[in-house]
């Protein structure tokens, strides 16, 4: 019967709308044969048929684009716009055929309707005005970039809208019929040209000033607030548009929004300041006798013992998630009156209550109202309810506009800093709205707003201190600060326990979440993080998925807190002492504080009720066993599922969560997976956890290793891919355990066996299928990076089936299709080629090697950055077996590689300059390691050559990370003293770029390299003659005068380690001086004695600079070295330089060991 009269409706609407469409094409014929209107008989009919197209239903669509450009092409050109009876007529058409059938216009009838319609504004009488520009506001809207010839007429100082709007038209509909044009004038279709800055200027000025007046105008208040909406959309369109905000104007355009963002609400403020001025933060005085002295518990516990007791107890029971979570509290608050969590929770519950405004309360019974007046009053407040909802949009269009540090100054107008200042009702501010404001829309704006003015100011916030100190007159900034981020807080948890519209309670969690990424809690008095998981652990099983999801996304936020606090570590694993109470007399405890539980069955998924909620009193749940410890909030039930209950007593409530909510699970309805995502954030918070917190949750590893096997086989690539990154983040962490000397067995550390295991169990099957069949590269290609992870002690722990399969799976990779998996499976190879038990093994490192150069010819330019920092790190390892005398692996690594190896890289050294920072460091291992049989072959000998040539290319030019990269790589160069520097043709030029980097450089890293290289050469000849050491003797003098002249201040801090490496490597210069030398050196060591003497002072007294021992080494052993000169025959001149670098090789005797010996302790990383 029902799809009966379904079929019989859909059928009339059918023949409704083909009457429609066949009168509408028949009076459109009639009037294409209608040329002209000057004699009656042809108004008479153009009458007639205007009359019978506005007669049409125009609700439902009957017309074709065609037809309707055919049509208003024809009016526009027969009907004069001076006839203003059948031009108004006309108007209602085309408005019709553009808004309500949503008909675009060919460019053509664009420009002819705009035409037609600014004619009639300009000739016709004010009683059409506002009709005409109805309809021209349709026309325009989402056509500014095609009507660019029209936006002088339009929108011009002497146009025709902005005049009507500054001049205060006489008419109220005729100004909201101005303002909503120039409002769609300012919407910009994405990817289009926009109106001229100037119009853009002055849409803004006009829409901003006219902001200021109509709180004062006389308008009617449907009227008024239609204008407003039209302004504040504007001036919003405006600023995502052009992105402009003068300074000038800013403090205006925030005193209207701010002022609108209450309209309507009772106790809003009703003057409107002309502009709203940056402060630091606020005027609140914390004097004894004010509540922002008392703790904020305190003040909570008695505002709801008083009033908000008393209002809740003239309320009936509530429905939805507040009545089944307040009931919940009032029982737990008998048997729990000491407990301070609880309180904090009940005193908010009670609170909320009393938040929504009187009027909202009033239920149409209870109403005095006529229904017609109701009917008024119900338009009038959705109208002030729109008004707000467009300021608090613009505001946060504004706030992602604004550079945060600017906006930073106005956060006193929007966000308390005090407790007095968040419970006064004459202070208003963002959290008024969030709070009070009946209307959802209206909170989620205000939400959005107040994340947008928190993200990105975790520098500004930096400065925050919450130190235990008492107030004095004088409040710091950063005790201003601290009180701000308390009262966020105080106030958002406040607006959770009283929110429960599903999308305004996840934009509330996901500002909750954006506000812990920002605070610098190690400087915060403990506490703010308890309280937010304990609140948002509420609705970790709401019904809503997008609420689950929100709160997973806080509680990531949590764990990727840096450096480490103590209080998440009690979060995520409370050291709690057991405690043996019976399921019966704590369900209700289950359902508020010790269970991942909503605390509502209306609430809660009815997929995931079952297992981890009990709402009855009496009955426990069969999946839900006692808790362990007392009633909380802070522990989880432990589950019935296999997988978990083994793991019981180790594993944190938050890996059990993420855990069940990432696998299946059996429930009433059977088998049941959550949402994918809610899955895929439970994933990131485990690795969170991993990355920040694994420590904490060393004890659950077997559970995510049954959790990553499991995950890896999803059908779902999304999930795989998140599993990976989550192995990714692991493996780190285990690799740090493996390798950190700090941690003992006795802290619980992993041995290297188990680690070992841990990874053959991944490279049984799930790790292999993923990197041999997997579909998906991203998924590959992470996995990849995972297995650079190992680590160089586990993998020499592993089988050799498992080296071999690691290696194989890896090198086969780095021929892939897809250019992700090959960077990942090269970066992995450089990896591995520094391990101790590969880089030995020439038959690695040859299969290595071809894979490289290979690579080395990719068309992808990340490849071959991948592939040229692999390469760097296989020319380490082929150092390093030189430094270590390996010199079987010297004998049998073929120099036809090698010779391969030396040409790609010089080579690469004339790539992009990503690659060329990794092929100068390859260049400069090669030159190192090049072993006398291959320097007896010519063409390693030009290679030399050419490879000197590519790095004083570098030295000179390029980025400042190749410059420092290819000065090192000089250095590194020198200490192969096979290598004829001396004779050579290219020392000189290598030398002079040397010298001219050290002393005018403006980056101080490149020139500290560069002072290293020139005190690398280990004998007096690689420097060349008297003149060129001379030369540099000179320039490392010069380099200590110009390293006074910082003009970039971040270079300070390096200031102190340039004069210390240019020391050193004069030091270096002191002990290979000759006296043949000192001829051309006497005059350069009396000219600059004094300066050279200043800077050898500060190197001598600033140990903590260097390395003490090693100072004082270098100034004895120059010293010797002089002694042993003076004992020789010289002239008065070189006496007199050797003298003089004598003095400056003293070593105070004054320094005691004491000074002498600190170093700066390393840092090591701990968990409190």
């Amino acid at each position: 019967m029902l799809h009966f009269f379904f079929n019989r409706d859909r059928k009339m609407m059918e023949n409704s709308r083909l009457g429609e469409r066949t009168t509408f094409l028949n009076c459109l014929r009639r009037l294409l044969k209608i040329n002209h209107s000057s004699d009656a008989s042809s108004k008479t009919d153009i009458n007639v048929l205007i009359d019978e197209l506005i007669a049409l239903d125009y609700s439902q669509k009957f017309v074709d684009e065609k037809d309707a450009n055919n049509l208003i092409r024809h009016i526009c050109k027969i009907i004069p716009a001076y006839e203003e009876q059948i031009s108004v007529k006309v108007c209602q058409i085309i408005h019709s055929l553009t808004a309500k059938q949503q008909l675009s216009l060919e460019e053509q009838v664009l420009w002819s309707t705009t035409k037609f319609l600014v004619n009639a504004v300009q000739r016709i009488s004010p009683w059409a005005t506002a009709e005409i520009l109805q309809t021209l506001g349709a026309v325009v809207y989402e056509n500014v970039d095609r009507l660019s010839q029209f936006h002088e007429v339009l929108l011009g100082p002497q146009g025709v809208l902005i005049p009507l709007i500054k001049e205060n038209a006489t008419s109220e509909d005729i100004l909201k019929g101005a303002v909503q044009c120039v409002e769609n004038l300012t919407f910009r279709v994405s990817s289009e040209e926009y109106m001229e800055d100037k119009y853009a200027g002055l849409c803004f000025q006009t829409l901003l000033e006219l902001l200021h007046k109509v709180p004062v105008a006389n308008i009617e208040s449907g009227i008024q607030c239609k204008i407003l909406i039209c302004s504040l959309r504007g001036l919003q369109n405006l600023l995502t548009a052009t992105k402009i905000m003068p300074s000038e104007n800013l403090g205006p355009l925030l005193a209207g929004i701010r002022a609108f963002m209450f309209h309507g609400l009772p106790g809003a403020p009703t003057s409107l300041p002309e502009s709203l001025y940056p402060t630091p933060l606020s005027q609140y005085d914390p004097s004894p006798s004010s509540p922002a002295k008392s703790d904020p518990q305190t003040n909570d516990e008695s505002s709801a013992k008083t009033g908000g007791a008393k209002k809740y107890k003239k309320k009936k029971a509530k429905k939805g998630a507040e009545t089944t979570r307040n009931a919940a509290k009032s029982s737990q608050e008998k048997e729990e009156d000491e407990n301070e969590e609880t309180e904090f929770q009940r005193s908010r519950a009670a609170e909320t209550l009393s938040f929504r405004p009187n009027w909202a309360k009033i239920s149409s019974s209870e109403s005095e109202c006529s229904d017609t007046e109701g009917g008024q009053s119900s338009r009038l407040r959705s109208q002030h309810a729109k008004v707000r909802q467009c300021a608090l949009a613009c505001l946060h269009t504004t706030i992602k506009s604004i550079n945060k540090r600017v906006m930073f100054g106005y956060w006193s107008s929007f966000i308390p800093d005090s407790i007095a200042a968040g419970n006064s009702p004459q202070v208003h501010t963002l959290f008024t709205v969030i709070l009070k404001d009946p209307s959802p829309k209206c909170r989620m704006g205000a939400l959005a707003a107040l994340t947008a003015l928190i993200d990105g100011t975790k520098t500004l916030l930096a400065t925050a201190d919450d130190s235990e100190q008492k107030f004095t007159t004088f409040v710091p900034f950063s005790g201003i600060l601290a009180s701000t981020i308390r009262e966020l807080h105080r106030c958002l948890l406040l607006a959770l326990v009283s929110e429960n519209i599903p999308l305004t309670l996840t934009q509330l969690i996901k500002c909750i979440s954006t506000l812990i990424a920002n605070v610098p809690y190690s400087r915060m008095r403990p506490g703010l993080l308890s309280r937010v998981v304990k609140q948002v652990r509420n609705f970790i099983t709401y019904r809503d998925p997008n609420v689950r999801v929100a709160c997973l996304t806080c509680l990531g936020a949590v764990a990727a807190i840096q450096p480490p606090l103590m209080e998440i570590c009690h979060i995520i694993q409370p050291a709690r002492p057991p405690n043996h109470t019976s399921v019966s007399r704590d369900t209700e405890h289950l359902n508020v504080d010790s269970g991942i539980s909503s605390g509502s069955q209306s609430n809660s998924s009815p997929n995931t009720e079952t297992g981890i909620v009990e709402e009855g009193r009496n009955n426990s749940s069969p999946g839900v066993l006692t808790p362990i410890g007392p009633p909380s909030g802070i522990q989880t039930p432990v589950y019935t599922d296999t997988s978990l209950s083994a793991h019981a007593q180790s594993v944190s409530w938050l890996v059990k969560l993420c855990v069940r909510n990432v696998l299946p699970h059996s429930s009433e309805n059977g088998e049941h997976t959550e949402p994918l995502p809610v899955r895929l954030e439970s994933l990131q918070v485990l690795a969170h956890l991993a990355k920040g917190y694994f420590p904490i949750i060393r004890n659950s590893l077997p559970v995510l290793l049954d959790l990553i096997l499991k995950c890896y086989t999803d059908q779902d690539q999304v999930v795989r891919l998140h599993t990976s990154k989550l192995v990714d983040d692991l493996t780190q962490a285990l690799q740090r355990e493996v390798q950190s000397p700090e941690l003992t067995d006795s802290s619980g550390r992993f041995s290297l066996q188990q680690v070992s295991e841990f990874w053959i169990s991944l490279l049984n099957g799930a790790i292999t299928n993923i990197l041999q069949s997997e579909s998906n590269c991203a998924v590959k290609a992470t996995t990849c990076d995972c297995v650079s992870n190992i680590g160089p002690e586990v993998y020499a722990a592993l089988p050799v089936d498992k080296k071999v399969l690691c290696i194989t799976l890896i090198l086969g990779l780095t021929s892939d299709e897809d250019k992700i998996v090959r960077s990942s499976a090269l970066r992995t190879v450089g990896v591995f080629v520094l391990f101790p038990c590969l880089k030995e093994d020439v038959c690695f490192v040859a299969d290595a090697a071809n894979a490289i150069l290979t690579s080395m010819e990719d068309t992808c330019l990340n490849v071959r950055f991948k592939t040229a920092w692999s390469l760097a790190n296989l020319c380490d390892a082929l150092v390093m077996n030189k430094i270590e005398g390996d010199n079987d692996f010297m004998n049998d690594f073929s120099d036809l590689l090698l010779q391969k190896l030396f040409t790609t890289s010089i080579k690469a050294c004339q790539d992009s300059d990503k690659v060329k920072s990794n092929a100068v460091r390859a260049l400069g291992n090669i030159l190192r390691y090049l072993p006398i049989r291959s320097l007896a072959k010519s063409s390693f000998r030009t290679s030399v050559e050419q490879g000197v040539k590519a790095l004083i290319k570098n030295i000179s030019s390029g980025t400042m990370k190749l410059r420092w990269n290819a000065c090192y790589a000089v250095s590194n160069m020198f200490k192969n003293t096979l290598l004829n520097f001396g004779g050579a043709p290219w020392t000189r030029d290598l030398m002079i770029t040397l010298c001219g980097v050290v002393k005018d450089c403006k980056n101080f890293k490149v020139r500290i390299n560069a002072a290293l290289a020139l005190g690398s050469p280990s004998e007096r000849s690689h420097y060349g003659d008297s003149r060129l050491f001379a030369f540099v003797w000179e320039n490392l003098i010069i380099a200590l005068e110009t390293a006074e002249d910082i003009t970039d201040f971040a270079e300070f801090k390096y200031r102190n380690n340039l004069n210390n490496q240019i020391c050193t490597s004069i030091l270096h210069l002191v002990n290979l001086l000759q006296a043949l030398d000192l001829d051309l050196l006497h005059q350069l060591f009396m000219e600059r004695s004094q300066v050279i003497s200043v800077h050898f002072d500060r190197f001598r007294t600033s140990p903590e600079d260097g390395n003490p021992a090693q100072i004082e080494s270098d100034l004895i052993q120059a010293k010797d070295h002089l002694l042993t000169l003076l004992s020789g025959q010289l002239t008065e001149g070189q006496r007199s330089a050797l003298c003089l670098l004598q003095q400056l090789c003293r070593i105070d005797e004054n320094l005691n060991e004491e000074e002498r010996i600190p170093e700066k302790s390393a840092f090591k990383e701990i968990y409190d």
